[in-house]
């Protein structure tokens, strides 16, 4: 009788801990999201820029671990940006400068 109420009450015990931390845990951060568009504002000290698209204007940073392929970081270039969402920044994980187009 006794072990059965010390089983009860740990299970219970259990329960209420269990969906607090699960009450508080965040959701994973979003990876994956992108942008193409025309790369605008380049800050280099700053590490920061912008890239206009039809959907709007999306502002990003970059750091050591960004991959920069297709050429060097120059205002007006067509770009496409693959970044995650990190501490509300956006925080670009690799930028493909377009090839220019011929005329």
């Amino acid at each position: 009788m006794k072990t059965a109420r010390i089983t009860i009450v740990s299970l219970a015990v259990l329960l209420v801990v269990s969906s607090v931390f699960a009450a508080t845990t965040k959701a994973p951060a979003s990876h994956g999201k992108s942008v193409r568009g025309t790369l605008q504002k380049l800050d280099e000290p700053a590490k920061t820029f912008s890239v206009k698209a039809r959907a709007g204007q999306t502002a990003l940073e970059w750091n050591a671990a960004t991959r920069v392929t297709g050429g060097s970081l120059k205002d007006g270039e067509t770009v496409t940006v693959r970044y995650m969402v990190h501490d509300g920044k956006n925080v670009a994980t690799s930028i493909m400068i377009a090839a220019p187009k011929k005329s």
